[in-house]
């Protein structure tokens, strides 16, 4: 893939181009997206060079190769050193060539996270992911690295295509499992905030955003939670989190919601508050205060 020379060109040609970062050497993945890219005006940034600068409505796809191990070091220094504003306005997706077990999935879930925070909105489905065997695309008509690159290729088309501007005056809807005067109250404070901003909370009908509040308490979402995830559009998360492990909980919320299912993240979709209920959320001044800003 051909690295052009961001100087020479203005930031509007810059932003036409999608923004593939490159994260590790790349052998069977260069091949995949050669062929992903083909009709693709595109360039390539290693991690070094997309640090140096914040980046501002591009279109981003991270490419990452694993090592031997099914895992990458590079992937987890990306994901956690993310700057606060370094994808602006940006969309992001993921391609991950090779990886083995769940800890190199868990670290893909970080970094398109961390991009979310970042203020990049991530499509929905925008992660494919391949073993080393290719055993996910076997069961096609085609052969398995066809089936990878054709895949390859959609997400590229998806990623270009994918409608993310914000929507005045938006139709919500909240979902939660909370029952009793917690869920009431928290109703009640965001259908006042959704009005302030020109919105209205919708129980029935098309709605243009989702809000899930949830609760942490035993450190996995339960079915009943996962089971509200299953429209689609923009979904915003509120997550109380008395008990440890809102990380965990949060990417199991991102895998059924994003990566398997139809929503897409909105710029900095989640807000975690650790340590604390629902109840006592409310209750804090400060936390109710980052409510607020939520980008509804």
């Amino acid at each position: 893939m051909q690295n052009e020379d961001r100087n020479a060109r203005t930031t509007e040609e810059l932003n036409d181009k999608l923004l593939v970062v490159s994260v590790s050497t790349h052998t069977r993945l260069g091949d995949v997206l050669e062929f992903a890219l083909s009709e693709t005006d595109f360039e390539t940034l290693d991690v070094e060079s997309f640090f140096r600068v914040n980046h501002n409505n591009r279109r981003v796809l991270f490419a990452v190769s694993t090592d031997a191990t099914g895992e990458n070091v590079r992937l987890r220094e990306l994901a956690a050193n993310l700057k606060a504003n370094a994808l602006e306005h940006c969309v992001c997706a993921a391609i991950a060539d090779g990886a083995t077990g769940g800890e190199a999935h868990m670290d893909m879930i970080r970094l398109l996270r961390a991009a979310n925070a970042a203020g990049a909105s991530i499509i929905a489905q925008p992660l494919l992911e391949s073993g080393r065997e290719l055993r996910r695309f076997a069961h096609g008509k085609e052969a398995p690295f066809v089936q990878y690159r054709m895949q390859a290729q959609d997400l590229v088309i998806r990623l270009r295509t994918a409608q993310t501007e914000f929507i005045m005056s938006p139709r919500v809807r909240l979902i939660t499992a909370l029952e009793g005067g917690a869920a009431h109250d928290w109703r009640e404070y965001l259908s006042r905030l959704i009005e302030q901003n020109d919105g209205e909370l919708l129980d029935i009908g098309e709605t243009d955003e989702t809000i899930l509040l949830c609760e942490n308490t035993e450190g996995l979402p339960d079915e009943k939670t996962l089971s509200l995830l299953a429209g689609s559009g923009r979904l915003r998360i509120l997550l109380a989190s008395p008990t440890t492990g809102s990380e965990l909980y949060l990417a199991c919320l991102i895998e059924r919601a994003c990566l398997r299912g139809d929503y897409l993240l909105p710029p900095r979709a989640a807000l975690v508050f650790d340590g604390l209920s629902a109840v006592e959320v409310m209750a804090s001044k400060v936390e109710m205060d980052r409510v607020k800003y939520l980008a509804i």
